[in-house]
């Protein structure tokens, strides 16, 4: 199995285990994750904001925009990397993730990487 497969296999599984159930109610879809699976530079983040939801694509508010900078002065593109959250659905109200919640979604991320 390709690791683009392998990838897309981790994020079907997440959505058929009904992780955090109380998230994936309350948010607008799974955001898995993007970049290269090949990369050798990840970053990770807690969890999805408004504007990731609403994509379905990890860091593109402003924290995004400072990554994209960011990497832009290191002769980088986001498509060089690979971009994840540890919680894969937003939380109400854009709060931090409960430890709970980390918990559940840490076999996944661990697996993912």
């Amino acid at each position: 199995m390709s690791k683009v497969a392998a990838l897309q296999a981790i994020a079907d599984e997440i959505v058929k285990d009904n992780v955090c159930p109380e998230l994936a109610s309350g948010a607008t879809q799974l955001v898995f994750a993007e970049g290269s699976p090949n990369a050798d530079i990840v970053f990770i983040g807690e969890a999805p904001g408004k504007n990731e939801d609403q994509q379905g694509l990890p860091f593109v508010g402003a924290a995004g925009k400072f990554l994209n900078e960011m990497l832009e002065s290191i002769g980088l593109k986001r498509e060089d990397v690979y971009i994840t959250n540890i919680v894969k659905y937003r939380p109400p109200n854009n709060r931090d993730p409960e430890p709970e919640e980390k918990k559940a979604f840490w076999p996944y991320l661990m697996r993912q990487l």
